[in-house]
């Protein structure tokens, strides 16, 4: 396993991990944390490239997690691949280390589609964030230059090209009621002519919610 550190601001420090926490780098990621002392309030460890956890660093993590809230700090989890969140749910951890796992929006240019990964739990408060990402998008694709061999007459646009982009809820964990509404708004704001947007991986309650604020036709089969 390997470990990026930065301090990103005067209270925040991000712990990067890579590869396999496991028996072997479990104390190397104990004395990472413990490194850091009272410079921080919050440490934020991502777990975006971190193919495996083993029991070993389960404990590293609920050590550290009550370590730190008794110092009045904090210890933050976010973006989990799906077999480290599959051990977090088996062993009863997820509640207890991501309950507290901060609302961020991550994008990925897919060759078929772009996706707007949600990660944690949507407030009001966030939605901007999700409507600065899809106004970003529309800017970026609504107009694409004509290519050398094929290009438009002067004095005309060439046509949007068409984009599909997905909502990924799937590690959502709880939508406030009151945001949907917005979140319906953001997304009637930046439409433009070629635009398809669809969600996927939404849990069932957010489904419901969806479905109450007209937004059910959005929803990949399958949700």
């Amino acid at each position: 396993m390997t470990i990026e550190q930065v301090k990103v601001d005067m209270s925040t420090a991000v712990l990067t991990l890579s590869g396999r926490l496991d028996t072997a780098s479990a104390p190397v990621l104990e004395r990472k944390i413990k490194q850091w002392g009272e410079d921080i309030t919050e440490l934020v460890l991502d777990f975006a490239d971190l193919d495996y956890i083993s029991s070993m660093g389960l404990r590293v993590l609920l050590v550290a997690k009550k370590a730190l809230k008794a110092e009045g700090r904090k210890l933050t989890i976010k973006n989990m691949t799906d077999p480290v969140r599959e051990v977090f749910e088996m062993t009863g951890f997820l509640n207890l280390m991501v309950q507290e796992e901060k609302f961020v929006v991550i994008r990925r240019d897919d060759p078929d589609a772009i996706r707007l990964m949600m990660n944690g739990q949507m407030e009001l408060e966030h939605i901007p964030m999700v409507s600065k990402e899809l106004f970003a998008i529309r800017e970026e694709k609504k107009c694409i230059p004509a290519a050398k061999e094929n290009e438009v007459p002067e004095g005309s646009k060439a046509a949007p090209k068409p984009v599909k982009i997905i909502l990924d809820m799937e590690r959502l964990t709880d939508f406030a009621p009151v945001a949907i509404k917005h979140l319906s708004q953001a997304i009637n704001d930046t439409a433009w002519e070629g635009r398809t947007l669809r969600v996927r991986g939404a849990l069932p309650k957010i489904q419901a919610l969806l479905e109450g604020e007209g937004l059910g036709k959005l929803l990949e089969p399958g949700n």
